[in-house]
């Protein structure tokens, strides 16, 4: 079969199940197998296809049709245009998380600071991002699961940051308190879907994005609660606590902030208009 036969079936099958961006899955799943960018696959309709690259493509097409998101199919994710490796186990980054990266680069360079640390941070493209960018910054990067932790590592080592990035498996802060660390900013997208919630979440997500990176207990808050009371004991003197939030958390989050006593705490808006990002110092 060549390409364009190939193609053809792929879009019918994962049209039929919904899959708005059927064609584009396909195409991108076709150069995944055959090692060729996406323009090959669209100028070259007539390139016979062998039967072994065939079945594995095969096998994709049907993961995807089973609703695994296409990035964890291809291992690959772009945050802040920079490509990150994922698996299943962390969390996908989301192009609304881009809006806390821009504010915590925003406000290190206005009060110079070095050292970061990213709790929470799956993948590891909060911290790693800002890393990247900024080259004159330290950033230490935290999470309870191996998956994340290795997966971090491993893009620690992709975007030659092993100088200044380390990863820790860590209870949250637990770690960085028991070892008297201290930082200038900690930034995080917690866990902070209610509980309740997250079975109305799309199957794409919900079957196989972690749980554990998606719930934030039976008010979606448990996570703030926990890292801002931890944050006392690792945050410098007027340093910045920055976090993700959910659409319709800005009052409580604040109120947890303002609570244990941080103060110019702001919330900033994504690009659709929504709450998305909590920021206070100490």
């Amino acid at each position: 079969m060549n390409i364009r036969e190939v193609l053809l079936k792929a879009y019918e099958k994962l049209k039929k199940e919904n899959i708005d961006t059927y064609q584009l899955d396909a195409q991108l799943l076709l150069s995944k197998v055959l090692v060729k960018d996406r323009l090959f696959i669209l100028t070259n309709p007539n390139y016979n296809i062998n039967e072994d690259i065939l079945e594995k493509y095969t096998e994709l097409i049907n993961l995807r049709k089973n609703k695994m998101p296409i990035k964890y199919i291809l291992g690959k994710s772009e945050f802040m245009g920079i490509d990150f490796y994922i698996k299943k186990g962390v969390l996908i980054p989301r192009p609304d998380t881009e809006i806390l990266v821009e504010e915590v680069l925003s406000d290190i360079k206005t009060n110079n600071f070095k050292n970061i640390c990213d709790v929470c941070c799956g993948s590891g493209a909060i911290g790693l991002s800002i890393s990247k960018i900024l080259e004159d910054v330290k950033v230490n990067c935290y999470d309870i699961s191996n998956i994340a932790c290795s997966v971090t590592e491993k893009n620690i080592n992709n975007l030659s940051l092993k100088d200044r990035c380390k990863v820790y498996k860590s209870d949250l802060l637990k770690k960085c308190i028991e070892e008297d660390l201290k930082f200038d900013v900690i930034v995080s997208n917690p866990p902070y879907i209610k509980e309740k919630v997250i079975e109305t979440l799309m199957e794409d997500v919900k079957n196989y994005e972690p749980y554990e990176a998606l719930s934030g207990g039976e008010d979606g808050l448990d996570f703030y609660r926990k890292i801002t009371n931890q944050s006392l004991e690792v945050l410098k003197k007027d340093g910045l606590l920055a976090f993700e939030i959910g659409y319709d958390q800005k009052y409580d989050v604040e109120n947890i902030l303002r609570d244990h006593g941080f103060h110019e705490i702001t919330t900033i808006k994504d690009l659709a208009g929504k709450d998305r990002v909590v920021k206070g110092f100490k």
